[in-house]
């Protein structure tokens, strides 16, 4: 096996290869590694929900503590169209409900689907009334969890 022989001009290819690397490294992203990162993690956490509105989180988060692993829910919120906000709900409740089955009762084509309320075992209002006469398992953080 014949060795590559490193020439002078191999040699000064490699060493401009690597100040190239080395000028574009964020050295301020590395501090990152080295710091306490709790303050970090509930600022970005914070941020995800002010814009839209910064207690639904609190109240999913109810509605994790009242169901189980496993448990079917809807989301049902103000807004009736998917890129009105109904899309954030859905998706915020997925994340924050893991373990959950969490079920859309709208499409991203603004079709409600009736058929998934009547499947979810929970059904979770927020901002919005719950029918009359339903079997309230919490309240509380803008809205009521029913069980079906």
């Amino acid at each position: 096996m014949e060795r590559t022989r490193i020439t002078p001009r191999r040699a000064l290819a490699f060493l401009c290869l690597v100040v190239i690397v080395a000028a574009s490294v964020e050295y301020r992203l590395l501090r990152i590694l080295f710091i306490d990162r709790a303050p970090l993690s509930e600022a970005f956490e914070r941020s995800a929900d002010t814009g839209w509105y910064p207690d639904f989180p609190t109240f999913i988060r109810g509605v994790r503590a009242h169901t189980k692993s496993g448990d079917t829910i809807a989301i049902i919120v103000p807004t009736p169209k998917w890129d009105g906000g109904y899309a954030y709900a859905f998706y915020r409740a997925s994340y924050l409900l893991a373990g959950r089955e969490v079920l859309p009762l709208v499409t991203p084509k603004d079709v409600v689907v009736m058929e998934n309320f009547h499947r979810a075992r929970y059904a979770a209002f927020w901002r919005v009334r719950p029918p009359a006469g339903a079997h309230v398992v919490w309240q509380g953080s803008g809205g009521a969890l029913i069980t079906r």
